[in-house]
């Protein structure tokens, strides 16, 4: 039979395995992009391939009418959906084309923040973990002046 102090340090590697690997899946990048590279710019990538098997229907009609966009960016719509908006940049001449969800827009309100929570979202996550650590800390003081004892 298989101890809890075996099972200590597994689980112990295991929450911080996933602490460590959590930001290589936050990548907003398109899954279309089959080869790209990242720009100084946040949130943008130089376009060197894309996969047209995995573009919308949208997105297949201008890759097929312009070719592929000389750059890509993602920015979020400024509502309190939150939807991703992918603009295709190309750069001789100058157009930009955006897409929020797959769908050409004509005009799209973004926001450069890639934060899908809204601030309504971002107010009650902050109080939230306000009154936690509040509750956290009462407790402790309790607990070591007089649960101690």
């Amino acid at each position: 039979m298989t101890s809890l102090l075996h099972l200590k340090p597994l689980v112990v590697y295991s929450v911080l395995t996933a602490f460590l690997f959590a930001p290589l899946g936050c990548s907003y990048k398109p899954s279309y992009l089959t080869k790209s590279e990242k720009t100084p710019i946040a949130e943008r990538w130089k376009v060197e391939g894309i996969d047209p098997s995995l573009l919308s229907p949208d997105e297949t009609i201008a890759w097929g009418k312009m070719g592929s966009p000389q750059y890509i960016r993602f920015f979020r719509h400024l509502s309190s959906e939150r939807e991703r908006v992918y603009e295709w940049v190309y750069t001789d001449p100058v157009r930009l084309i955006s897409f929020m969800d797959g769908k050409r827009v004509a005009y799209a309100v973004v926001d450069d923040n890639p934060s899908s929570l809204n601030e309504e979202q971002k107010k009650w996550l902050f109080w939230s973990g306000v009154a936690t650590a509040t509750t956290a800390g009462l407790g402790l003081l309790y607990y070591y002046y007089i649960g101690s004892k």
